[in-house]
């Protein structure tokens, strides 16, 4: 497993739709990879807030989503090294 495989599978990982082998492939990269956990751990702070924001509302409100472009942008921008 690399970074770019294990990033690429993130919100599967976050969502439990990974097969029990793949879910410990990616949790065995994490133990090893402080960046991959860092930014799996971000964006599972992310899809908390959203789901607690958006609880009332079909609707993203329009500051939120400004806000989760430029999270989105600046992880993209920024990337991850690493296995």
């Amino acid at each position: 497993m690399n970074c770019d495989k294990a990033v690429s599978e993130v919100y599967s990982f976050l969502d439990g739709e990974l097969t029990g082998v793949r879910r410990s492939q990616i949790e065995w990269h994490l133990r090893r990879c402080g960046p991959c956990a860092q930014s799996f751990q971000f964006e599972e702070r992310l899809l908390l807030l959203v789901k607690r924001s958006c609880s009332d509302s079909d609707e993203v409100p329009a500051e939120l989503f400004d806000r989760l472009q430029a999270l989105i942008h600046q992880e993209a921008t920024e990337g991850t090294s690493g296995d």
